[in-house]
């Protein structure tokens, strides 16, 4: 069972979303104002909170900013509801960090299976990721909202272990995990001397990892990583069982990216990936090494 939270000031609406969930099993507690939302999920807490966009106090966009911003509330996932479902109010909300978004009145199947999605993934959230034991992909995305909603400045590094896929076909699964597990004790290891108290490594997923660091530090911190990446290779294939010459298994290498975001007002957490994303495609076609977008977003 589920506890959440439903901010709408249509009681009729209210009443029926409250009777769909409870049917299904879940705990629902109503509002009629948004400014009363925040103060109840502190208080009261809940696994998933269902906003309308259109409250005649606080507006659903700007609930959701406050939950961002909020350093004890900023991982609850949230759905916003509205008849306004233009492609451009849907944008906008995914932007501001919400979870899901949904036409009202809401198909009472769709909406189930929504909920039942959002739920799922809220309940690996504050799991570390089981193989590096880092933060999960699911709350670095939170974790970044949270820095853009409070306008802080940061960096989001990335490495990518280049040809682990081809590495862990030929030295086999287990080995492959090693290597991960390996990377992940790099990133950690190189931030310590850094002092920051705003570090953050992620295990996003197959080769990937991403950091979040004070900007200052960004490069040295990429070339700590690069360095002793290359210097660790040699001993981490021997503790395999393999040499690191062996041409019958590809060598992982590093590729090193990042970003900066400097607090502007406006950006996303799509800004900060697409700029990623962009800067990883011309490292692809450069090969290992470190590669940085510098500009100001």
């Amino acid at each position: 069972m589920a506890k959440i939270l439903y901010v709408d000031q249509d009681k009729r609406i209210s009443g029926v979303v409250r009777d769909l969930l409870t049917a299904s099993g879940h705990e629902c507690a109503t509002l009629s104002r948004g400014a009363q939302a925040c103060d109840s999920l502190r208080e009261q807490g809940a696994d998933l909170m269902i906003v309308e966009v259109l409250l005649p106090d606080v507006c659903g966009f700007e609930i959701l900013r406050r939950i961002r911003a909020d350093r004890e509330l900023f991982a609850t996932p949230v759905m916003l509801v509205s008849q306004m479902n233009t492609e451009e109010e849907v944008q906008h909300g995914m932007a501001q960090g919400a979870d899901d978004y949904l036409q009202k009145p809401p198909d009472a199947a769709q909406f189930l299976a929504r909920v039942k999605s959002l739920l799922a993934a809220a309940a690996l959230v504050r799991q570390p990721d089981p193989l590096t034991h880092l933060m999960n992909e699911h709350l670095a995305k939170y974790t970044v909202e949270h820095h853009l909603s409070l306008r802080e400045p940061f960096a989001l590094v990335c490495l990518e272990l280049m040809q682990l896929a081809e590495f862990g076909q030929k030295a086999g699964a287990e080995a492959g995990n090693k290597v991960l597990r390996h990377a992940a004790h790099i990133l950690e290891a190189c931030a310590r001397p850094l002092k920051d108290d705003s570090f953050q490594a992620a295990h996003m997923g197959a080769a990937h990892f991403m950091c979040l660091m004070r900007p200052d530090m960004a490069g040295t911190y990429c070339e700590w990583v690069c360095g002793t990446w290359r210097a660790h290779v040699p001993a981490l294939y021997t503790s395999i069982g393999l040499a690191g010459t062996d041409d019958e298994v590809p060598r992982v290498g590093a590729l090193v990216y990042y970003t900066v975001y400097s607090g502007q007002r406006g950006s996303s957490v799509h800004d900060c990936f697409q700029k990623l994303m962009t800067i990883r495609e011309h490292a692809h076609r450069n090969g290992e090494g470190i590669y940085a977008d510098r500009r100001a977003g």
